[in-house]
C-alpha cells in the first residue's frame, strides 16, 4: 500500500492553483497577487522540509504507543484492515474493512476539529497555526501556508487514537485525505453548495474561518465535516464575504517570520510579565491575552482589521524576476526533497541545498518587500549557486546521476543571467559595491 498519496496529489494541486490563478487574471478578479502566491508557496516549502523529520518521528512514537499501550494488546480490536467477508468463491463484500475506514476517517476528523479549535483558543497553539491565517487573500495557494511546528503539536494530539488501536497506516491515510479535502475548500470561486452545507465543510463555511470580523473569529473549525461546529457551538454561516487575514496583520512576506512571529511576541511578553501566573497566562490563555500593565493601544481589536492590504509596489521587472527565481528555488527544494529520499546524494550536499532554498525563499520575498538587504542577498545567492554548479560539474558529484546534469546546467545559466540582471539594475535596487 503506497501511503504517499501527497506525492501524486501535489502536481494536481499545482495545476489547480495555476488554473485558478489564470482564471482570476483573465477575469480581472483580485483573487491572486504574485507576491502573495510566492509567499504562500515559500511557506509551504518550509512546511514540507520541516515535515520530513517531524512525520518520521511522530509515526515512530505513534507505532510504539499502538504496539505497546493500545486496546489491541488486551485483545480488543476496534479497527481492522483484514480480508473482506467471503460469501462465495468469487464474491465478497468489504463490509468490516469499509466500516473501519469510514469510522477512522470520522474519528480523525473529530480529533482534528478539537485540535484546530484549541489552536484558536490557546496562545502557544495559535503560534503554530497563525501562519495559515496570515494571508490577506483567499485562494487555493493559501492551503499551502502551514507552520513548520504545527505538526509537532498536532500529531501529539492524535496519540489517543493509537491507544484505541487505530493502526498508523489508517491514521496517516485518513489524515492525508482530510488535508487534501482541506485544499479544495480554499477558494472564492465556489458559492454555497445546497444540502452539502448541512454536514460538510464547504468553501463558503471555510471562508468564514479565515475572516477577521468579530462574528467570524474562531468559527468553523471542521476539516471535512461541519457537523462538529454545529453540534459544539462554533458554527457561523457566511453572510458578507469576510475580510481575510488576522486581526493584527503580519505585513510581511518573509516565510521565516511568518512561522515565528507569535512565538517572538510570547517570549517578549513573558520576559516583561511580573509573575509566573501572568507568564503562564500569556502562554495558555486566549491568543492576544496579556496582563493589563502590558497592554498597549496596538492590542485593541480593530474593526476592520485593516483598510489596505499589505502590497509593496515594485517595478514589473522585479515581479517577473521574483516569480522566475521563486520557481527555480522551489524546484530545487522539491527536487532535493525527492532525491534525499533516495539516499543517493551526499548528506552535506542535501543539507547545503536545503539551506540554500531557505536563504533563497527569504531573499526573494525580501525583494518583493523592497528590503535593501534582500537585493544584496539575491546577488550573493545567485553567485553562490552559479559557482556551486561549476564546482559540482568539476567534482563530478552527480556522475551517477547524469540525468540531472541538463537541469543543473539550466539552473546555473539562470543564476549567471540573474547576476547580470541584478548588476545592470543595481541603481533601481540600491545595490552598492
Amino acid at each position: 500500500m503506497n501511503l504517499n498519496i501527497m506525492e501524486y496529489m501535489f502536481p494536481i494541486m499545482l495545476f489547480l492553483i495555476a488554473t485558478e490563478f489564470l482564471f482570476s487574471y483573465y477575469q480581472k478578479r483580485s483573487f491572486y497577487r504574485v507576491n502573495i502566491l510566492i509567499s504562500d508557496t515559500s511557506t509551504g516549502i518550509i512546511f514540507a522540509i520541516a515535515g520530513v523529520a517531524i512525520l518520521a518521528g511522530a509515526l515512530y512514537v505513534y507505532s510504539i504507543v499502538e504496539t505497546n499501550f493500545s486496546l489491541s494488546t488486551a485483545g480488543i480490536t476496534i479497527f481492522t484492515m483484514e480480508s473482506p467477508i467471503q460469501f462465495a468463491p468469487n464474491f465478497s463484500i468489504k463490509i468490516i474493512p469499509l466500516l473501519s475506514w469510514v469510522a477512522a476517517l470520522v474519528i480523525v476528523d473529530f480529533f482534528y476539529y478539537w485540535f484546530h479549535r484549541l489552536t484558536h483558543e490557546i496562545n502557544i497553539l495559535w503560534a503554530c497555526h497563525v501562519t495559515h491565517h496570515s494571508s490577506e487573500e483567499m485562494n487555493l495557494s493559501v492551503s499551502f501556508r502551514g507552520n513548520a511546528f504545527q505538526r509537532i503539536f498536532e500529531y501529539m494530539f492524535y496519540l489517543p487514537l493509537a491507544v484505541i488501536g487505530l493502526p498508523w497506516v489508517m491514521f496517516l491515510l485518513c489524515h492525508r485525505i482530510m488535508k487534501i479535502y482541506q485544499f479544495i475548500v480554499h477558494t472564492r470561486y465556489v458559492g454555497k453548495l445546497g444540502f452539502l452545507e448541512y454536514f460538510l465543510v464547504t468553501p463558503s463555511s471555510h471562508r468564514v474561518h479565515h475572516g477577521t470580523e468579530p462574528k467570524y473569529l474562531d468559527r468553523n473549525h471542521g476539516g471535512i465535516f461541519i457537523l462538529w461546529d454545529k453540534w459544539f457551538g462554533t458554527f457561523e454561516e457566511e453572510g458578507n464575504e469576510p475580510l481575510y487575514g488576522i486581526t493584527k496583520p503580519l505585513n510581511s512576506f518573509n516565510p521565516i517570520w511568518g512561522n515565528v512571529h507569535i512565538y517572538s511576541d510570547i517570549i517578549r511578553d513573558m520576559k516583561q510579565a511580573r509573575s509566573w501566573k501572568d507568564k503562564l497566562g500569556i502562554m495558555f490563555r486566549k491568543p492576544g491575552w496579556k496582563p493589563d500593565y502590558l497592554k498597549t493601544p496596538e492590542d485593541e481589536l480593530k474593526v476592520p482589521a485593516y483598510t489596505a492590504k499589505y502590497n509593496p509596489i515594485v517595478p514589473k521587472w522585479v515581479t517577473y524576476y521574483s516569480f522566475i527565481q521563486a520557481v527555480v528555488v522551489i524546484f530545487i527544494g522539491l527536487a532535493t526533497w525527492k532525491i534525499a529520499d533516495l539516499e543517493i546524494m551526499p548528506v552535506f550536499l542535501t543539507i547545503s541545498l536545503f539551506v540554500y532554498v531557505l536563504f533563497g525563499l527569504v531573499s526573494i520575498n525580501g525583494i518583493l518587500e523592497k528590503k535593501s538587504w534582500a537585493n544584496k542577498a539575491e546577488l550573493i545567492r545567485n553567485i553562490i549557486f552559479a559557482s556551486g554548479s561549476v564546482a559540482i560539474f568539476s567534482m563530478k558529484i552527480f556522475a551517477s546521476m547524469h540525468v540531472l546534469l541538463p537541469y543543473i546546467f539550466l539552473l546555473a545559466a539562470i543564476s549567471f543571467s540573474s547576476v547580470v540582471v541584478l548588476i545592470s539594475k543595481r541603481k533601481d535596487l540600491s545595490l552598492s559595491f
